[in-house]
């Protein structure tokens, strides 16, 4: 039997239109890499012209999209293509686009995109 909610409370429940996607990644660096500037430069150049967030280190993370929006497939590729292309990162995973709020480890798989 499904339950018939208010607007109201689907959005502080974020379920329904109110649901906020995201999506994880994992990295492995190169043994010289400069993780701090790596970082530096994924939140000046990746993360902050697409208005996202970020919360994690250069090994991986989860990024979601700032207020009480969702992270599109674009900004999804945009940030993906950043990392792939940095000579830093030497293995590269990611997961599709999750809910942030409700998303399970089968949801949360991620394929292989460089190394």
């Amino acid at each position: 039997m499904s339950k018939t909610r208010s607007r109201r409370l689907n959005k502080k429940l974020h379920v329904g239109e109110f649901q906020q996607l995201g999506f994880l990644f994992e990295a492995e660096l190169a043994k010289n890499a400069d993780d701090e500037a790596l970082v530096d430069s994924f939140l000046v150049q990746a993360i902050a012209p697409r208005n996202l967030s970020f919360g994690g280190w250069a090994t991986g993370g989860a990024i979601d999209k700032l207020g009480r929006q969702s992270v599109t497939e674009e900004d999804r590729s945009t940030v993906l293509a950043w990392l792939v292309a940095r000579p830093e990162v030497t293995s590269l995973s990611a997961s599709g686009l999750v809910d942030m709020w409700y998303s399970t480890p089968e949801a949360q798989q991620r394929t292989k995109l460089k190394g």
